[in-house]
């Protein structure tokens, strides 16, 4: 209700401007011209002529008179004479004899202001040349239709004064003369310039504002693929090309095909506005957008076959009425849906139309009342002014609105992503707390399969040579012995040696020292600096331990004393993070058959903990001794 009400008031307040509008426009050059009469008295405004019409453009010289070079019959007629109007579909030439009066005042040269003499023109006054404008055999189409600000020397001047024009009009090119204003030079300067600006330059200012407009609209179109840019620019090209008759002083083209132009980008202009107006007002029903296209399909053939039979009074008002039905419309649907759906887009362009179709009705009723045939006077060529601030406001508006919508989802993305990484962080906190634990469990279960399968096992075998009653003392100390160096080996591998290879192999030393001598083994330590290992788990040091225990508890047990030599060093090049290293632990004993011995589960067990950690096992035996060598390469 409250929107209904809002809506409600603005088509009350554009209602109150329109009809004020129109009234302004229709009083506002009758109140100019009355007050112009009551306060100018130093201006003569020449209405009253005599003139001499001929329907051929060239004449020669005997042709005329002696009446001053003006054909001989004169007829009384009254200014403005429009040319079309009086004698439509021909050519001619006309002479136009005024008479006037002159008091010199000594401070201001006079001057003649005329709002048209077209095609061209020639002025003489008293007989003498005074202006001249095109070629009066072969006139302009629209030569002679801009106003003209003549300076009159006083020399030229009498008492009583003989003015005569001569016009040479095309057939439906606007041809004809304004009534001729005499005064004070400053004074008709003045009305000229006002003319020019409203007429021509206000025009051509339009088309080049226009024209940039359109440019700037197409290059975003060209980005985006947005219709309503597209739209724009098309409205903004069609009516530049229509605004080009009133500044331009001749065609570029037939005469024929250009007036097809002018009014066609006029046609386009009423289609590419109601296009951009039925997209704003959200219309989804088809058959309004198949309205508009027909309008133009057949407004485009009625313009041309126009142009071509019938004459362009006719076809001018034919066009403006077909214009202001289209208008009216359009208008009719903005109204509508800004009264059920209100915003603020909706009731701008309403706003325009409406606006634009009170401009266009209030132009036909004040020149039918001032009889401005030629609608010199009209104020419905700025009429794309104000759709080209509406439609401008309207883009820029849909602009800023998208760019605040991108930056409030880009707010709302960052938030978001910043919400996500936080619970990313935490899912990571809490995952790596799980690997933890579940590493921690893995390790426990590690270690507890170590305990049963070795320090258990060892104690069951203890356990059952006491049950037997036929354990030795050295059996048992053997079985016992083993239990705690396995005991020993699970406490070392799990410490954190901090990838410190020699450490591991120090540890082991240290571990066996004394069941070496007591073997008779002397040990031969060649550990080297080594580098450290990167990713040395407990688990692979497991492995080691058990390789190299298993190589020690061979050399104790059948090396038959001598010398035990291990070596550890890196075959990579010193300054090398990772490099391959070497461990090698050779005894002087016998030595023994490897063929014989290749099925025992000693060696096999020794190769396969070696292959669990990547490394690679090499067993040489020869009478000169045993050679124990592990490769382990870096790891990947």
């Amino acid at each position: 209700m409250r929107k209904l009400a809002i809506a409600r008031s603005a088509a009350i307040r554009n209602a109150t401007l329109w009809i004020g509008f129109i009234l302004l426009v229709v009083a506002w050059p009758l109140v100019s011209s009355a007050a112009g009469d009551g306060t100018d008295h130093d201006v003569q405004v020449l209405r009253n002529a005599e003139a001499a019409i001929r329907f051929t453009l060239c004449t020669t010289d005997s042709e005329l008179d002696a009446n001053n070079g003006v054909d001989a019959a004169l007829t009384p007629i009254q200014l403005p004479h429009y040319w079309d109007r009086a004698f439509p579909g021909k050519d001619g030439r006309t002479t136009y004899r005024l008479t006037f009066h002159h008091v010199p005042s000594g401070h201001d040269s006079p001057a003649f202001y005329l709002a048209r003499a077209a095609n061209s023109f020639e002025m003489r006054l008293n007989g003498k040349l005074l202006a001249s404008s095109g070629d009066l055999c072969a006139p302009a189409p629209y030569g002679g239709q801009r106003p003209l600000y003549v300076p009159v020397p006083e020399a030229m001047l009498q008492a009583d004064n003989t003015l005569d024009i001569t016009i040479a009009a095309l057939a439906n090119a606007r041809g004809g003369l304004s009534p001729v204003e005499f005064g004070p030079g400053s004074t008709m300067r003045a009305r000229y310039e006002g003319a020019l600006w409203f007429r021509v330059i206000g025009p051509l200012v339009i088309a080049a504002v226009s024209l940039v407009l359109a440019g700037i609209s197409l290059l975003i179109w060209w980005r985006q693929r947005d219709p309503l840019f597209g739209l724009y620019a098309l409205a903004e090209i069609a009516w530049a090309v229509s605004l080009a008759e009133f500044f331009l002083t001749d065609a570029p083209l037939p005469r024929g095909v250009w007036q097809v132009i002018i009014l066609s980008g006029r046609a386009v202009f009423m289609v590419a506005t109601a296009r951009f107006a039925l997209i704003i007002i959200d219309v989804r029903a088809r058959w309004p957008v198949r309205l508009v296209n027909m309008y133009l399909w057949l407004k485009l053939p009625l313009i041309v076959l126009m142009a071509s039979v019938l004459r362009v009074p006719l076809l001018k008002m034919a066009d403006w009425a077909i214009n202001v039905v289209m208008a009216c419309i359009v208008g009719s649907a903005l109204v509508w849906s800004t009264l059920r759906r209100p915003n603020r887009e909706r009731i701008a362009l309403a706003t325009a139309v409406g606006l634009s179709t009170a401009l266009t009705s209030a132009d036909i009723v004040r020149i039918t009342i001032i009889g401005d045939f030629y609608w010199e006077t009209a104020l419905t060529k700025y009429v794309s002014l104000l759709f080209s601030l509406a439609m401008a406001w309207l883009l820029a508006e849909r602009y800023t609105r998208t760019s605040r919508m991108l930056a409030e989802l880009n707010r709302d993305l960052d938030q978001k992503v910043a919400q996500k990484e936080i619970e990313l962080h935490k899912l990571y906190a809490h995952s790596r707390g799980i690997e933890r634990e579940q590493a921690a469990l893995r390790e426990r279960g590690r270690i507890m399969r170590d305990m049963h399968d070795g320090l258990g096992s060892t104690l069951v075998g203890a356990l059952s040579l006491l049950r037997s009653g036929q354990a030795s003392p050295l059996a048992l100390q053997q079985h016992l012995q083993q239990a705690l160096d396995t005991l020993k080996f699970s406490v070392d591998a799990l410490q954190d040696t901090g990838g410190d290879l020699a450490a591991v192999l120090g540890n082991l030393r240290y571990r066996l020292r004394d069941r070496l001598l007591a073997a008779g083994l002397t040990v031969d330590w060649q550990v080297e600096r080594l580098p450290p290992v990167a990713g040395l788990t407990p688990q692979i040091v497991r492995e080691l331990q058990y390789i190299l225990l298993e190589a020690f508890s061979n050399a104790m047990q059948h090396a038959g004393g001598g010398v035990l030599q291990v070596v550890g060093r890196s075959l990579g090049e010193p300054s090398a993070e990772a490099s391959t290293l070497l461990i090698e632990v050779r005894d002087s004993g016998p030595g023994f058959d490897i063929a014989t011995v290749a099925h025992g589960h000693g060696l096999a067990n020794m190769r396969a903990r070696a292959a669990a950690i990547g490394g690679e096992l090499s067993i040489e035996s020869s009478t000169e001794g045993t050679v124990v060598r592990l490769l382990l390469p870096p790891p990947k």
